[in-house]
């Protein structure tokens, strides 16, 4: 990525939030890819691979199995199935950086059982499930 103010903006809040987070769970075997007005970086332990995503200034946290090389969801989308703190009208759950990396924290043993082997298929089944109803109530 250029050296440029978004650039610099993602690489203050990947110190922020994701390496904090990388510390704080001992994630390890970080990769990184980016371009123009993008990049991401994750990290792994146990069965859950933790994304950190910058797409044209916005910045969040996605969850994967540790093969994944792409976030499987948005832990926006993954706080929806414990109990959701605030929901907008249009049934949303939207985390700030720091309730997604506190929320990955505090639920850090449950999505290692959601991406362990024996129970991924059902987690990749439930995500499958909430983008087709995502789909059909926001409409063609």
């Amino acid at each position: 990525m250029r050296d440029d103010p978004a650039s610099r903006s993602f690489q203050a809040l990947r110190e922020e939030h994701f390496d904090y987070l990388c510390r704080q769970l001992t994630l390890s075997e970080t990769t990184s890819r980016g371009g123009v007005g993008f990049a991401i970086v994750s990290a792994v332990a146990g069965n859950v691979r933790v994304f950190f995503e910058h797409d044209r200034g916005i910045c969040n946290f996605g969850l994967g199995s540790t093969t994944d090389a792409r976030p499987l969801c948005s832990v926006d989308e993954i706080a929806q199935r414990f109990s959701p703190t605030r929901v907008l009208t249009e049934g949303v759950l939207r985390l700030s950086l720091d309730e997604q990396r506190s929320f990955v924290e505090s639920h850090w043993s449950e999505l290692q059982r959601m991406f362990a082997p024996e129970h991924l298929g059902e987690t990749r089944a439930w995500h499958a499930a909430l983008v087709t109803a995502n789909n059909r109530w926001r409409g063609p």
